[in-house]
């Protein structure tokens, strides 16, 4: 059964504390690689890159410039201004950094693509959403002759490369040197991507021109094989660039032909073989390379750079061409390469010791999904109570305490946390109960901390307070 007790007072102290708890780089905002400075044309040189932060309407936030000259541990960092194909922007699986790849090159190198890795290594540049920026992990031995375009990592601490040869190089943070996982097509490599504990590329090149699984999960030795998602296309049709999972069942393909073709195809999985639902068009003559996305509150929005030069959304309605918004037009002797919609990984953690009843310890987990930003369905679910039973949800904006004792209760019950909502949880017949934490659809409420604990009312218990205790669950919402 569910509580009955409303928790807006701790909705409203999350809203109240949102400005303190902003990362430098805002969760909820749009992230794009900007190549060039505007002062003048772009060339085939290596070229200052900035990551400009826009929100989702279009409105200018900040621009982190990225390193022109080495300091440090970190190497200069550049992309060819010319190349298109360049620039990919990723974010990391747990949501702490973006990625992008380029040349260990100061801006006016010529010729930067076709440059040798061994005398201008490839370049690894991982921003934090702090700000901070490294550009120590550099591959001195492979993506040598030909475009670097992009790579994604986990969680920071290893990178995977493409680019248009060596397959997917994978490297570690601080590295020289990488590893090149697959040695047979595809080695011409736009995108790589990570959905779901697997790596994804896409290619352009060959017979595996969509979306592709390269090995099981993400490899890091050599010998992988990458198997294009059934029902993709094998013709030289399509020109694929970057996607975007909504959901296991979901992806967004980036398709930048110009000639009615190109935009954002929506393919759709069922039994296990893909097919092209329909296709979001910018423009008859518009294509798009980079994209990302946003799902918030069952409502998918769409971010693309496209070869227009452009910053543009698009909600997916269910149906095509779709209508366009144009956020943002490169400025002159600019161009917008990759695109990220900046995630925050949700987090659900636990901690602490919980203290029996007669029945078991409570339990305590979340129900109705992860905590999301949009997921007003979002439970904390109790278990273990006393069938047709009560008691309480401890809830709090903040991390869990170290734990305090309760006078007059168990000796093994410790509170982790000081209540700032506490609504009553009335036990089903099997101990079960639930206490509703619906998450609006705010960006106010992203990467705030929430910590709660159940405790159970148990009067079969001899002690004066008879109570018992679930451990501690930290919960960091995500969106």
């Amino acid at each position: 059964m569910t509580l009955r007790s409303p928790v807006s007072l701790l909705l409203a102290a999350v809203a109240a504390c949102a400005a303190a708890a902003q990362a430098q780089i805002a969760p909820g905002n749009v992230a794009v690689l900007r190549i060039g400075t505007g002062a003048a044309a772009l060339t085939n040189a290596a070229t200052p890159v900035f990551l400009d932060e826009y929100t989702p309407a279009g409105g200018f936030v900040q621009s982190i410039a990225l390193p022109t000259a080495a300091s440090g541990a970190n190497l200069a960092y550049g992309n060819s201004g010319t190349a298109t194909s360049e620039g990919i922007l990723t974010q990391s699986d747990d949501g702490n950094f973006l990625v992008a790849a380029g040349y260990a090159a100061v801006p006016g190198t010529t010729g930067i693509a076709s440059t040798a890795s061994a005398s201008v290594p490839r370049v690894i540049a991982r921003i934090g959403l702090d700000g901070s920026v490294d550009t120590s992990t550099s591959i001195n031995n492979l993506l040598s002759a030909n475009n670097v375009r992009g790579a994604t990592t986990d969680d920071g601490s290893r990178f995977w490369a493409v680019g248009g040869n060596s397959g997917v190089v994978f490297a570690p943070l601080g590295a020289t040197t990488g590893t090149s996982l697959n040695s047979t097509a595809p080695t011409n490599i736009r995108v790589a991507g990570i959905f779901a504990g697997q790596l994804y590329v896409t290619s352009g090149s060959g017979s595996n021109r969509g979306v592709n699984a390269l090995g099981v999960g993400l490899p890091t030795t050599s010998g992988q094989t990458a198997a294009l998602l059934p029902g993709f296309p094998t013709s030289t049709a399509p020109s694929p660039y970057d996607f975007f999972f909504a959901d296991a069942d979901t992806v967004y393909v980036a398709d930048d032909r110009t000639n009615g073709s190109g935009g954002i195809e929506k393919w759709v999985q069922s039994g296990g073989v893909w097919s092209l639902a329909y296709l979001l068009s910018p423009g008859a003559t518009v294509g798009c390379r980079g994209l990302s996305g946003s799902v918030v509150g069952g409502v998918t929005t769409l971010f693309a750079t496209t070869t227009g030069n452009a910053l543009v959304s698009v909600v997916d309605t269910g149906a095509g061409p779709g209508t366009f918004t144009t956020l943002a037009a490169a400025p002159t002797n600019t161009a917008f390469r990759g695109v990220r919609f900046v995630r925050r990984a949700p987090v659900v953690a636990y901690s602490g010791a919980g203290s029996p009843t007669t029945f078991g310890v409570p339990s305590i987990a979340p129900a109705n999904g992860l905590p999301l930003v949009g997921n007003t369905a979002f439970t904390v679910a109790a278990g273990n109570l006393v069938p047709n039973g009560f008691g309480f949800g401890l809830l709090t904006l903040g991390a869990l305490g170290s734990g305090f004792p309760v006078a007059g209760a168990p000796a093994t019950v410790l509170i982790y946390v000081s209540p700032l909502a506490t609504p009553l949880l009335l036990a089903d017949g099997l101990g079960a109960a639930s206490a509703p934490l619906g998450i609006p659809a705010a960006s106010v409420f992203v990467g705030l901390p929430i910590a709660a604990q159940i405790l159970a009312y148990d009067p079969a218990l001899a002690d004066p307070v008879p109570v018992g205790t679930s451990v501690g669950m930290a919960l960091v919402v995500g969106i």
